[in-house]
């Protein structure tokens, strides 16, 4: 017998199109970043490139991954669609490795070699992908994600 949603409650628009925003931001930096686009990537001091453009591949892929099945859970959650809270876990899993290794793996830290500011936003980035797979979570099962 297929599941009936309960009705959407009020919270569930803002949060996914805030989630949808800043996974689209993600989305925009990582491809900004990787086709070397001048006039996105001659913001940055250089050094910063060669540190991110030195990273492991799969510190590379784990941060395509973060952002764009991110992306993609941010829009199942605003269609209540039931593989949101998946898509947004793998999210966090992938942005947390990333983050793990950038500020307590990589010789040197990133906290070295860019500056503690973005190790904060790496951090944030992280925390919020978990709050946003643990809403998603929530909403499934609130039945409101069916």
């Amino acid at each position: 017998m297929p599941t009936v949603a309960v009705e959407r409650p009020w919270h569930l628009v803002p949060v996914g199109l805030l989630a949808l925003l800043w996974h689209a931001g993600g989305a925009l930096d990582y491809l900004l970043t990787q086709i070397d686009y001048e006039p996105y990537t001659s913001q940055v001091p250089p050094e910063w490139l060669v540190y991110f453009g030195d990273m492991p591949m799969w510190v590379t892929a784990a941060w395509a991954i973060g952002v764009w099945v991110g992306l993609i859970g941010a829009l199942m959650l605003l269609m209540r669609e039931h593989w949101a809270p998946l898509l947004l876990a793998v999210a966090f899993f992938a942005v947390a490795a990333a983050t793990v290794w950038l500020t307590l793996l990589a010789q040197p830290p990133m906290q070295q070699a860019v500056g503690i500011e973005f190790t904060w936003v790496m951090i944030g980035a992280t925390v919020l992908a978990l709050l946003l797979w643990l809403y998603a979570r929530w909403m499934r099962r609130s039945g409101v994600i069916t």
